[in-house]
């Protein structure tokens, strides 16, 4: 669970790159919100989520999830690109075609559930791809890119929510004090 000095340091951070940010580190309801976004991650983290965002960004953030994205794009770096995926699945059909039935191909690609999924939302298009077909292929790569996107957030959004229920008392010090709601 992210200590509280650590996701000052982390605020101080970004308001140190960020000269023209307009976060008001002085406002207990301010800082409450943003820590409940990050509460779920560790203080190593944490600080490595800020330093990527303030080195790979030109803007300041302008809510915690665009600081919270950077997850998902380290998830989706483990994961082929939409066209490595379909010319992977290009190839499973070539080499096993669907004679040997749907689960052969499903079996060779169940470590990737964006690809599993896109590749059954369309199973009788992909049956039928032939080599001049140009639509299935990029109507695949753009459900595949989706699904990748939203399996990679789901699976950031459920480690935040696992950390944070480790402990779920979120801060123990005056930064919670004087806010509308119990803490």
């Amino acid at each position: 669970m992210l200590n509280k000095e650590t996701f000052t340091n982390g605020i101080t951070v970004l308001q140190k790159m960020f000269l023209n940010w307009t976060f008001n580190s002085k406002d207990p309801l301010q800082m409450q919100l943003w820590y409940e976004a990050f509460q779920g991650m560790d203080d190593k983290q944490f600080m490595q989520v800020i330093k990527t965002y303030c080195t790979t960004r030109i803007h300041a953030p302008n809510n915690p999830n665009e600081i919270l994205m950077i997850l998902a794009e380290e998830e989706e770096k483990n994961y082929p690109d939409p066209n490595k995926a379909f010319e992977a699945v290009r190839e499973l059909i070539r080499t096993w075609g669907w004679i040997w039935g749907r689960q052969d191909i499903y079996m060779a690609i169940e470590g990737n559930p964006a690809l599993v999924k896109t590749v059954k939302e369309m199973e009788s298009e992909l049956r039928e791809l032939t080599a001049d077909d140009k639509y299935t292929p990029e109507r695949f790569k753009k459900a595949y890119a989706i699904n990748l996107k939203t399996m990679c957030m789901q699976k950031r959004d459920q480690k935040l929510r696992l950390g944070a229920q480790q402990q779920p008392k979120a801060i123990e010090s005056d930064l919670g004090r004087s806010l509308p709601y119990e803490t």
